[in-house]
């Protein structure tokens, strides 16, 4: 269950932060992220699912997806399918040498006809750009700026004007502490009282709202992390089954077999040894 992203350092002087990431079909990755450099995420190969601000998309080989700064986001396989993916992570620091307002700035592809190609076109350049080259750091800063620059001049728009919102964006804010606090405590239980109470939300609005957020329950999102976790541990740690399950908050071992059939449809012991043999 390979998803941890490998960072490529072509240089340290590249004004952004190059990695590649290879999806196997097997992967269920279920823990959301944010964090407060944009980021473009290309698909090499395959065909890849986002969620982004509670919204599925599927991203096909050759095209991208824009993360704007704190949107609550994921990337996986598409169904029966792995994926090579190209992600670049934006650097504040050095768009702010050009753009003095960059914290206010969103980037929204759809304001200029042919941007969106512009981009696509440099990412797949930089997709195939070779790493073992002593000189490539001198290409990808070219193509990284060459981003930037069709970025700011034909996308970018304010989140703010005069103290009012451009655009309606819905608040994540609940949701990423939740979803924060569940991925430092999913190894006990968590009931939906305490979730709700840490958000200061009723349980039945949060849970009605964490589903519009992340598409998946409450309920659904915690048996997800503990999987994949424990799956992981018996991968890494040659954990058995019922030390995995123990370690990640399942309840039991029947409860840990179910999830795996449920979304692997096959035991943990089986999906190990169809890892293993690939």
């Amino acid at each position: 269950m390979d998803y941890k992203y490998n960072m490529v350092n072509y240089d340290k002087n590249i004004p952004a932060t190059i990695m590649f990431l290879n999806l196997s079909s097997d992967t269920h990755k279920t823990e959301l992220q944010w964090h407060r450099e944009p980021e473009l995420v290309y698909v090499i190969e395959g065909n890849a699912e986002s969620c982004c601000n509670g919204n599925k998309v599927v991203i096909e080989q050759g095209d991208f997806i824009l993360f704007n700064s704190e949107d609550v986001h994921l990337v996986r396989p598409a169904d029966n399918s792995g994926c090579k993916l190209l992600c670049v992570n934006f650097s504040f620091e050095y768009i702010r040498i050009f753009c003095k307002s960059i914290d206010s700035v969103m980037f929204d592809l759809t304001q200029t006809p042919g941007a969106k190609s512009e981009i696509t076109e440099v990412l797949e350049q930089i997709a195939h750009t070779d790493p073992q080259d002593d000189y490539s750091s001198l290409i990808l800063i070219s193509h990284i700026n060459k981003i930037y620059y069709t970025l700011l001049t034909k996308c970018m728009c304010f989140r703010r004007t005069a103290g009012m919102l451009t655009a309606s964006r819905r608040d994540f804010s609940y949701a990423k502490t939740a979803i924060a606090y569940i991925n430092e405590n999913f190894r006990r239980e968590i009931s939906l009282d305490e979730i709700s109470g840490v958000v200061n939300l009723s349980p039945s609005y949060f849970s009605k709202y964490f589903k519009n957020v992340t598409q998946v329950s409450f309920s659904e999102y915690l048996a997800n992390l503990r999987l994949e976790n424990a799956v992981q541990d018996m991968l890494t740690r040659n954990a058995s089954v019922s030390d995995a399950a123990m370690d990640n908050g399942f309840a039991n071992v029947k409860s840990f077999i179910t999830q795996c059939k449920k979304v692997y449809h096959c035991t943990p012991a089986q999906y190990k040894k169809r890892l293993a043999g690939r």
